[in-house]
């Protein structure tokens, strides 16, 4: 892998196994500072761990992993990785954000309570502080409304732009997107989609793990293709969806884009 000094993660020779199942295989990726990296292929194909192995949520049994300067987690080939400790691994943590397919909001907090609980009990925050900066991200995205609101009197696609919102608290360098669309119902999908757009245009340097076609489209600098714990396709969206070069590529696309020819479906006049 060609690393570049505009880098700010580095993945180099991730591998990670479940009992005898191995999810990553040897794979190395970098992103560039202000650019939108979109992970798509198949379930089980080892987007969401490699995802994870970013922050070490799901630390890989071998390979390095860099981020903004900082080595999290090196092994040599043949050797166990080994975790960094807990005050270098908390320092990574907070300029990581994350928002995740479930969303992990607090029910028994406020959704301002949710917002400010990273500014306040990890950066130390005085709450006056991280209060009027909560809501100034509310109103950002709409949900200026809700801030005295519990998460249970709102929508999925609310939930899940205040768990953006917690995530921006925290003035991350980086955000990880794991699928944050999939258990919305179809119609709230795009409001949270519009959310990370935005994030995108004003340059934050984003992962993401989706099955939205458009937006991998529309947003990504470049998009990872993935199968089987390995990285078989990477490529700028003209390519990936107009001159795939893999035919693992060219397979998954037509049964996302096309499903019904996919499976068959009688053709109608």
């Amino acid at each position: 892998m060609n690393s570049s000094s505009d880098a700010l993660v580095r993945l180099t020779n991730l591998n990670k196994s479940y009992g005898t199942t191995q999810v990553l295989k040897n794979v190395s990726l970098e992103v560039k500072r202000n650019e939108v990296v979109v992970m798509i292929g198949p379930s089980g194909a080892g987007k969401s761990t490699l995802l994870r192995t970013i922050n070490l949520l799901g630390p890989p049994d071998s390979g390095d992993v860099w981020v903004d300067g900082q080595t999290l987690l090196k092994a040599e080939p043949g050797a166990k990785a080994v975790m960094p400790n807990a005050a270098s691994l908390r320092r990574a943590r907070e300029e990581i954000g994350m928002v995740f397919q479930s969303i992990n909001l607090f029910p028994h907090r406020k959704v301002i309570e949710n917002v400010i609980e990273g500014p306040v009990y990890v950066r130390k925050t005085p709450v006056a502080a991280a209060r009027a900066a909560g809501e100034k991200l509310l109103a950002r995205f709409g949900l200026a409304a809700h801030a005295e609101k519990h998460p249970s009197q709102l929508s999925g696609g609310q939930q899940q732009r205040v768990a953006i919102c917690r995530a921006l608290a925290m003035q991350p360098r980086l955000m990880l997107f794991d699928e944050p669309t999939a258990s919305l119902d179809p119609e709230l999908v795009g409001e949270v989609l519009i959310v990370m757009k935005e994030l995108a245009d004003e340059g934050m340097t984003m992962v993401v793990v989706t099955h939205e076609m458009g937006f991998a489209r529309q947003v990504a600098d470049r998009i990872v293709v993935m199968e089987h714990g390995e990285i078989v396709e990477i490529g700028p969206p003209a390519q990936i969806f107009g001159s795939p070069q893999s035919p693992v590529t060219r397979r998954f696309l037509s049964r996302v884009l096309n499903p019904l020819e996919e499976a068959g479906a009688p053709q109608t006049a």
